[in-house]
């Protein structure tokens, strides 16, 4: 396992000592599972902004529609 230093001010280290205890967990656990909470964010904002440059390719749509008309017809 990795070991990771962070400089904390005042305010944060207060803040993260109030979470682990209302979590019941460990500073280290309350750390790993923000981590983990900011990858799940960023890859959900990287998929909305890739979801939305597909719908808004013509090309892409149309690609959608015959997928859907495929699954249909094999759904029949």
């Amino acid at each position: 396992m990795t070991t990771v230093t962070v400089r904390l001010d005042e305010k944060t280290r207060k803040e993260l000592e109030q979470v682990a205890e209302e979590m019941g967990e460990s500073i280290s656990e309350v750390v790993r599972k923000a981590i983990h909470l900011a990858w799940f964010t960023t890859m959900q904002e990287r998929m909305r902004k890739e979801s939305a440059e597909i719908a808004s390719d013509p090309a892409e749509r149309e690609e959608a529609e015959r997928i859907r008309e495929w699954a249909r017809y094999l759904a029949s």
